[in-house]
């Protein structure tokens, strides 16, 4: 059984899974030993805690004990922390199951989502100094490495580490479902590169109209992970409340081709007007405006350290319009499209699809999911204190 595995290269998390069509026989099997083993152990409250909380409700079992059906050949595996697999279990509930259940109630979830998660304690190191994060099979069970350091009031790790799986997951049992349409796969149908995508560096992958490198595998997990990113960058178009339609006349005018690119700065600043708008005024950015008051703009991204450390050590501290401004250039003079282009038709589709297949709107699950960060920092936006979810002991009630 073939297995792609998430493993860390150069600091960079890249995500993988398994598409093999035989995976549904051999999980029932594997089912069937691990639940022999785990009826084995008598029931502890995280036990009765998983099985009628989300087993029963929502058939996803969440297995934290070391089964012989879990170990590979080639990793060590550390157990899971007892303790560190109740707080997931808190945090899994508050941030995925509920915000999904809200937004399109118990039996789409229980009906369209992975079936199993494998915590398990720490990374699985390989030779080199790679290591695992973490891996998954046809979208159906997912194995969430390092759990043992998981920091459940640390909302950028959570987005950039498990959460951000779990919405990848999650998206494949959709398209497995319901096909999404072929028009996602012509928009970067060329620059699909399977086996090779390991040597696509982050800046060409956005040129090419992918979010992230490992989207260059295939049409199927470009789709999931352009909504896993989605769903965990932030948007200023969404988040900010900054957008303005005031420009420079010599914005404009650059926008629109009327003037050569090669106009100096001193130029550009003897044609411009006041502006708000972020870029406008700037004669670094050349007068190219992107729609955001840049005094509101600055301010609001200075508010991302209120939930805790900003300062890129997680990847989902990136704002979704910046990487589409990286990606505003063509990957090959002939193209048609630059990769912001494209990347912005994927988005028309992907929303489009969760629509009317689904009747799933994505901005209103991201609202919904990002109304809670604050409970789990105990921080709002603006960094005034509120109550903190209590993610270390377990609710039966």
């Amino acid at each position: 059984m073939k297995k792609i595995l998430y493993t860390f290269l150069s600091a960079a998390a890249l995500v993988g899974c398994s598409q093999d069509n035989d995976l549904a026989a051999e999980s029932s099997v594997e089912d069937k030993a691990e639940q022999k083993e785990q009826s084995l152990n008598t029931q502890n409250d995280l036990d009765k805690y998983l099985e009628q909380k989300i087993a029963k409700p929502f058939n996803i079992n969440i297995l934290y004990r070391f089964t012989d059906n879990e170990r590979y050949e080639g990793y060590s595996f550390v157990p899971t922390d007892y303790q560190k697999a109740i707080e997931f279990a808190n945090v899994f509930h508050y941030l995925f199951i509920e915000p999904y259940v809200k937004i399109k109630g118990q039996n789409f979830l229980k009906e369209y989502s992975f079936s199993k998660i494998v915590l398990v304690g720490e990374y699985a190191y390989e030779a080199g100094g790679t290591y695992v994060l973490g891996w998954a099979l046809a979208g159906k069970k997912i194995h969430l490495l390092n759990i043992n350091n998981l920091e459940s009031h640390n909302i950028y790790q959570l987005t950039s580490g498990p959460f951000e799986t779990l919405y990848h997951e999650v998206a494949h049992t959709w398209h497995q479902a319901k096909l999404y349409p072929t028009s996602f796969d012509r928009i970067t149908a060329s620059d699909y590169k399977y086996g090779n995508w390991t040597n696509l560096v982050h800046e060409e992958a956005l040129k090419s109209g992918f979010i992230q490198p490992y989207c260059a595998y295939n049409a199927d997990e470009d789709f999931v992970e352009t909504i896993a990113r989605y769903m965990v960058y932030y948007n200023a178009t969404q988040d900010c409340g900054c957008a303005t339609t005031d420009q420079s006349r010599w914005g404009r005018a650059y926008r629109n081709k009327d003037l050569d690119s090669s106009v100096t700065d001193a130029q550009h600043l003897a044609a411009n007007v006041t502006t708000d708008d972020t870029d406008a005024n700037v004669a670094i950015y050349r007068a190219i405006p992107d729609g955001f008051d840049r005094e509101q703009y600055t301010a609001w991204k200075a508010k991302f350290s209120n939930y805790g450390d900003a300062s890129g050590t997680y990847y989902s501290t990136n704002v979704w319009e910046e990487e589409l401004k990286k990606a505003d250039k063509k990957i090959r003079p002939t193209e048609t499209y630059t990769g912001k282009e494209k990347l912005e038709q994927k988005m028309v589709v992907i929303k489009k699809y969760l629509q009317d297949e689904w009747q799933l709107d994505l901005d209103v699950l991201r609202k919904e999911v990002r109304s809670r960060y604050p409970y789990v920092v105990g921080k709002d936006f603006e960094g005034n204190t509120v109550p903190r979810k209590d993610f270390s002991t377990l609710n039966l009630n």
